[in-house]
């Protein structure tokens, strides 16, 4: 009898410990130290039923990590212009998220992809993929392979940057597709376009639903990187000098062709009919403007809308678009990457707790309160949570700031907020833990032949 099925078996049986021996079970297998997770374990809806739980079971999944895209970009217009308008009707159609927190550290983008994979906070200073890249992390791509399918990552620059040829094997990638598999192609310092991305992943894509094989695979997109110069044939947006700021036009140009971009790949998925037979996530994996060189006022006045100088720059877009789905619904959960990978298990009918899988984030469809911690961008200790942006001073708590999420104004009584501190400063010392007592991975993948 398989793990899951014993997981059901013991629930129908009423026997409570089943969590407790899966998780158990979980540190045998991979000989951890010991260490305290039950307050992870007490996150998980167990027994009650689970707002789209199985939802995309049996269908592919396909993730996009969007580069340097932040939330306010979506339903904004400048100069009569919509910024995003793929993402737009996305959004409209999709499951929309728009309380969603980067939680990277120094490794930025290659941080957002770690965690997005593993529900793990990073350390901060260092990138997880060059301090952790030699481990065996429990991940999606992992989950998603013991249920028969083939996990794939895709991303135009070369996997060795930002130690890429280690982190994949580390989050149980089959195969990643880097620079070599675009030769000739050309758009920018960091490689070929996010049209060609898409467009070798999706032939890559259709050769596995041929073959009647389910996948996991994951685009990485690099187009609307800093500095956010984009070839002037590929410059959609048509913007005139009354937006003061080359950097900024710049930024929405850039911004602009990678939502034109993400667009051409839903046509393609349509045209294939891989659309209707999977699920599809997309999010941002970090800020573009860079809060110590875009003044917060300035952007406020030059896009028309209110603008916070941490809480907007840190807001980045997730939205999950089911099977068939064909009308959206705005999920107001406050959230951070760390959720990702809880979510979509949901969604895929992944029950993490049978799995005794431990995730440092919860999944949003199923949560009342949540609470998502930040460092390096911020000191650590701060957190987002329903109703504040939290950010403690010199003494800790005391004497710290709040911020609301909504209106973007100054909380003034903090004392509400103390017990979220508290979890979030135990949830990260938690993580680093659990990170440091992970084995040491044993098999490297490798890129496919050339010619495959």
């Amino acid at each position: 009898m398989n793990r899951d099925r014993m997981a059901l078996y013991l629930r129908k049986a009423g026997i409570i410990l089943a969590a407790v021996l899966g998780s158990l079970a979980l540190f045998l297998w991979h000989n951890y130290k010991s260490m305290d997770i039950k307050p992870l374990l007490k996150q998980y809806n167990f027994w009650g039923s689970r707002v789209c739980f199985g939802k995309g079971y049996g269908t592919h999944l396909i993730v996009v990590q969007l580069e340097s895209f932040q939330n306010f970009l979506i339903h904004t217009s400048i100069q009569g212009q919509p910024l995003t308008p793929v993402i737009n009707k996305l959004s409209a159609e999709s499951l929309y998220f728009p309380h969603i927190f980067q939680q990277i550290g120094r490794g930025n983008t290659s941080d957002a992809e770690f965690i997005s994979n593993t529900s793990i906070y990073p350390v901060g200073a260092v990138a997880m993929s060059k301090k952790y890249g030699d481990r065996e992390f429990p991940s999606l791509a992992r989950l998603m392979r013991q249920r028969g399918y083939v996990a794939n990552t895709f991303h135009v620059n070369d996997v060795s940057f930002w130690d890429r040829n280690q982190m994949y094997p580390a989050l149980g990638f089959d195969t990643f597709y880097d620079r070599r598999y675009f030769p000739h192609m050309k758009f920018s310092r960091f490689g070929a376009s996010d049209e060609d991305l898409y467009r070798v992943g999706i032939n890559k894509l259709k050769t596995l639903d041929k073959r009647q094989k389910n996948f996991y695979a994951q685009f990485v997109t690099a187009s609307s990187h800093s500095p956010f110069t984009i070839p002037k044939n590929s410059k959609r947006l048509k913007l005139n000098e009354t937006l003061k700021g080359g950097p900024l036009r710049e930024y929405l140009t850039a911004v602009n062709y990678a939502d034109y971009a993400l667009g051409t790949f839903i046509d393609k998925l349509k045209e294939t009919g891989l659309w209707d037979k999977s699920v599809l996530v997309v999010y941002g994996d970090h800020f573009g403007l860079n809060k110590k060189k875009f003044d917060a006022k300035k952007l406020s006045e030059a896009l028309g809308i209110p603008y916070h100088k941490q809480i907007s720059t840190f807001n980045v877009p997730l939205m999950i678009h089911l099977p068939g789905q064909l009308h959206g619904k705005i999920i107001k959960q406050t959230g951070g990457q760390v959720d990702i990978l809880p979510t979509v298990a949901n969604i895929m009918g992944i029950d993490l707790k049978a799995e005794a899988f431990t995730a440092f984030g919860q999944d949003l469809l199923n949560v009342d309160h949540n609470v998502v911690g930040m460092r390096y961008y911020l000191p650590t200790g701060s957190f987002f949570n329903n109703e504040v942006l939290f950010i403690p001073g010199e003494k800790g708590f005391a004497d710290g700031t709040a911020t609301s999420i909504r209106t973007l104004q100054r909380v003034e009584d903090i004392a509400p907020y103390k017990s979220d501190y508290d979890d979030i400063i135990q949830r990260m010392k938690s993580s680093d833990r659990y990170v440091k007592q992970l084995p040491i991975r044993r098999k490297e993948i490798e890129g496919p032949d050339i010619d495959e």
